[in-house]
């Protein structure tokens, strides 16, 4: 689909443009749909960022030509947060803004002048859009991450007093704090006396691993509470043996029900079978 050819417009002005804005945002939209596709996101949103861009550029060749006007820097960033929201690349987003570019120059007819600052704030428009995007993406990275990292630390009530937190997957330094932060939080808000820590889900412990677990059951004792480390895989045992790393101040069992047993025990609680 090729867009219909409109009369040249012989200055590039805020007032002429104002007058085209319909046929500019026309042929606009139809270079997109034949150049940059974007199903990602809905037609009508792309039409109401086309022509607030369209209107901030104007008021921008209003006041200086190659600056960045606040409104225009604020369509900018809403065109970079929609476009890395969506799923779209910072190219994408660059391709989107230098675009105008297009429409501009086949609408133009006028002397070099003033095409050359008209392309120099759509460039420095463009290398906005992409910092925006940039800067974006960062931001939902580390959302989800942090998401990730709460999701990996699920800290369960197993009976009154006595809390049950898996662990699972590599525990290096970033999730050894969370798991702390997140265990301390429950113990004072609970008031849980005892928390068993399983780590079967680890896949191997070195000297590091073990430093964070102790860390962790020593801030849990500060709080008035007792940790219990279960889940040590004969393989794993091993390993801590060799490595000469020494767990005899913490209590350890094998596995989580006997680790709830020794809790049990400590609160006086007896557990009866039934029938």
């Amino acid at each position: 689909m090729k867009a219909t050819a409109m009369p040249f417009l012989h200055d590039l002005s805020p007032t002429s443009l104002q007058g085209e804005r319909q046929r500019l945002l026309i042929t606009w939209r139809t270079y997109l749909g034949d150049f940059l596709p974007m199903p990602q996101i809905d037609h009508r949103i792309v039409d109401d960022l086309c022509e607030g861009l369209l209107g901030a550029v104007t008021e921008a060749l209003g006041a200086s030509p190659a600056v960045l006007t606040d409104g225009l820097r604020g369509l900018l960033s809403a065109v970079s947060v929609e476009f890395a929201e969506r799923g779209l690349t910072p190219s994408q987003t660059a391709t989107f803004v230098f675009s105008l570019k297009h429409v501009l120059n086949e609408a133009f007819s006028g002397g070099s002048e003033v095409m050359e600052d008209i392309h120099k704030l759509i460039d420095t428009m463009g290398l906005y859009s992409m910092d925006a995007f940039i800067s974006r993406r960062e931001q939902i990275i580390r959302r989800q991450n942090q998401e990730l990292v709460d999701l990996s630390v699920p800290v369960v009530p197993l009976w009154e007093g006595v809390l049950s937190l898996p662990i699972i997957g590599t525990l290096d330094s970033s999730r050894a704090q969370a798991i702390t932060e997140k265990l301390l939080f429950e113990i004072a808000r609970s008031g849980s006396r005892y928390a068993i820590l399983d780590i079967s889900g680890v896949p191997t412990v070195d000297t590091q691993t073990a430093q964070h677990l102790a860390k962790t059951v020593a801030a849990a004792r500060l709080m008035g509470a007792e940790c219990v480390i279960t889940g040590i895989r004969p393989a794993i045992a091993q390993v801590m043996v060799s490595l000469g790393i020494n767990l005899s101040s913490i209590e350890t069992r094998f596995s989580l029900a006997e680790g709830l047993r020794y809790c049990f025990g400590k609160l006086n609680y007896t557990v009866v079978k039934g029938g």
